[in-house]
């Protein structure tokens, strides 16, 4: 009797051992299961696409951005060719490098489809899980880096060519007055009158870059006050009155209501006008005209500029208000334009949270209308 009352004890003992050693490995499962899930919902909330590649070419995992980058849908894919999935022979060529030599790589990818866009991959060896070194890939969208990066190299070289263009004709009046013109003051007087003009280009070049960097920062600083429209456009035409009698071209203000007051940065706006009221007449005819209105509707102000000029092709439009960018390049260069007025128009009008809108015929003339609200 008491034999038996021990090993009833000793199956009791180790049945509890039995159900402790259960519960824990139940616990450590669902420790487990909690963190795969969580790794699994990180990686797939990951703005970077995320790949494993095994040894053998097939596909381990692969995140939902990464889908997304090479279109790959919800189907199934683990464990299909990496190949078959993504048609990328540079990748493919970056993947068996890594296995090669088990050194982290990092390569910029071009795609072309569904979309074009540039990739940055950061390529590194990884083990699978039976324990070969596998290809772990991270793919980071550069496309817009890489587009401002290509507007910076543009911009350095627009600047330095139109400074250089007068910087060039300075330096050439210095030489030649160096050389016997001062002497002579009659031969002289052109050369100081070219010095003074393309002085003046470079002012206006620096002017409109220091205004642009100005509205074009992320929080533009805005002098707001209140302005009267009516006064506002009225200053702005009586000061291109002789700039319009000089192209011969008839300046007026069609239509403005009197009385009208919003806040605004007077300095900038007054810029942003001019600017449309300078190529307004520049880019007129002889005998042409240039019509200023302005009208207030649902808390809306619209400004607009039109002239019976030589027009915009449509092909220019979508490009107009970049910097630099130029219709008639040799007729800008002759009317001393710095490239920068309507790029500085359209940052003006955003900075107010507003916008500028363009129609324009080639032969016909153009009419912007600057949109603000009240």
């Amino acid at each position: 009797m008491f034999g038996f009352l021990r090993r009833r004890e000793k199956k009791a003992q180790l049945s509890a051992a039995f159900h402790a050693i259960e519960s824990q490995l139940q616990s450590k499962i669902q420790e487990l299961q909690a963190s795969q899930s969580q790794i699994e919902g990180i990686l797939q909330s990951m703005n970077e696409g995320v790949m494993v590649v095994a040894p053998t070419g097939e596909l381990l995992l692969v995140n939902e951005a990464a889908r997304r980058i090479f279109n790959m849908g919800q189907e199934e894919v683990s464990g299909r060719p990496f190949l078959e999935l993504v048609r990328q022979p540079e990748l493919q060529e970056l993947i068996q490098r890594i296995l090669k030599t088990n050194q982290p790589d990092l390569w910029d990818l071009a795609l072309y489809t569904p979309q074009e866009r540039t990739l940055q991959v950061h390529a590194t060896s990884c083990r699978t899980k039976e324990q070969k070194s596998g290809v772990l890939l991270v793919l980071h969208d550069i496309t817009n880096l890489k587009r401002l990066e290509q507007v910076r190299r543009d911009f350095v070289a627009n600047v330095s060519h139109e400074l250089k263009t007068p910087l060039t004709a300075i330096q050439g009046a210095v030489e030649t007055l160096l050389e016997s013109a001062l002497k002579d003051p009659d031969h002289g007087r052109p050369f100081v009158e070219s010095i003074a003009e393309e002085t003046e280009r470079l002012h206006r070049l620096v002017n409109d870059l220091l205004i642009l960097a100005q509205v074009e920062s992320k929080q533009p600083v805005l002098k707001k006050g209140p302005i009267r429209l009516r006064e506002l456009l009225e200053a702005e035409i009586a000061r291109h009155r002789a700039l319009a009698q000089a192209h011969q071209v008839a300046l007026s203000l069609e239509a403005a209501p009197a009385g009208e007051t919003f806040s605004a940065d007077r300095d900038q706006l007054a810029q942003a006008i001019g600017n449309l009221l300078d190529n307004a007449v520049k880019y007129n005819k002889p005998g042409g005209r240039a019509m200023v209105r302005a009208s207030v509707q649902d808390r809306t102000c619209r400004i607009e500029v039109e002239d019976t000029g030589i027009g915009i092709p449509p092909q220019d439009l979508p490009r107009l208000f970049e910097r630099f960018y130029r219709v008639d390049k040799a007729r800008s260069r002759d009317t001393g334009g710095t490239g920068l007025g309507l790029s500085i128009v359209k940052h003006v009008a955003e900075a107010h949270g507003g916008s500028v809108q363009v129609e324009s015929q080639s032969g016909h003339g153009s009419r912007f209308t600057l949109i603000l609200p009240l």
